[in-house]
């Protein structure tokens, strides 16, 4: 019994390394850029949530800028791990396809954080190339929803639509001869939606970890039940 007991415990080690890497890269991003938007917000008001969040990583005019970098390598480095453990959990080649798109989102929030947008070449090629991975990871998502329905919940489903949705927005938008966005020429009591779109992005990819994390554990109660029954 107690045999059986430490393998199923070994079993589901990487079911609990998923969930907790996720919600821990989904909490100090959320720390880190919400500490930085109220650095930000003393200064210039409600301004800072018209212009593009890649700004806040800005060491020369950004007063928390190392904060809202060391977060974004934290997040990319706890979402590197979690993929990783999703990737050993085989739960089918969707399953596979998605840890890997997850891997390069997580790698190039790293390199976001490693190159702020004082690096301009350097952050276009990583900001592009997080923007693109969201975008197949999302379509993924939707493609796993039709496939493989109980790997992805409703929630999931939903979010992975919004996101790709604004992705595809982004990237529809994007000047591919520059690898960036052209200027936001708008007043000040005016809305710049690139930039609100950006935020939304975000916000929307680290919402899809949290919910991948609950949708993880739940597969991970249904197996142990259906090996508790066999």
């Amino acid at each position: 019994m107690q045999t059986d007991l430490n393998l199923h415990s070994t079993h589901y080690d990487l079911h609990r390394l998923v969930i907790w890497m996720i919600l821990a890269g989904a909490l100090v991003t959320s720390a880190g850029i919400s500490i930085s938007v109220w650095a930000e917000y003393q200064r210039i008001g409600v301004e800072v949530f018209f212009r593009r969040a890649d700004l806040l990583g800005d060491y020369i005019h950004s007063p928390l800028a190392y904060v809202y970098n060391m977060s974004l390598i934290s997040a990319g480095s706890c979402i590197l791990l979690a993929m990783y453990g999703l990737y050993q959990l085989k739960l089918g080649d969707f399953s596979h396809y998605l840890s890997l798109s997850g891997f390069w989102v997580g790698l190039s929030i790293i390199l976001i954080g490693v190159f702020p947008i004082n690096y301009l070449y350097e952050h276009r090629l990583v900001s592009t190339s997080f923007l693109i991975g969201t975008f197949v990871l999302h379509l993924l998502t939707i493609s796993m929803r039709i496939n493989h329905k109980e790997l992805c919940s409703n929630p999931l489903f939903i979010l992975a639509i919004l996101g790709f949705i604004s992705a595809s927005g982004l990237i529809y938008q994007l000047d591919w001869s520059l690898l960036d966005f052209q200027p936001c020429s708008h007043g000040k009591s005016e809305v710049c939606w690139v930039a609100l779109n950006m935020w939304f992005q975000t916000n929307v990819t680290m919402l899809w970890c949290v919910l991948l994390a609950f949708n993880v554990k739940k597969l991970a109660e249904q197996n142990a039940k259906m090996q508790a029954s066999d």
